[in-house]
């Protein structure tokens, strides 16, 4: 019984530390895959604009060059 605690108190330690070392090494995506060519900046931000009610047909103005049916 006292192998089968140890062996659950180890396991748990080794997870918690893993846990911890990968915190440590882990970096946002846009940060890693950007280049000299490209930049991408932290995609929080809305995408789509200020005034996009996400509704087709929405009372939001067309897009330059289109007309509002």
């Amino acid at each position: 019984m006292r192998m089968i605690l140890m062996g659950i108190v180890l396991a748990a330690v080794i997870a918690v530390g893993a846990g911890y070392a990968l915190q440590a090494r882990q970096e946002p995506s846009w940060q890693v895959f950007s280049s000299d060519s490209t930049r991408v900046g932290d995609p929080g931000h809305n995408l789509v604009g200020p005034n996009w009610t996400g509704e087709p047909g929405g009372t939001v103005a067309a897009a330059d060059g289109e007309t509002a049916s």
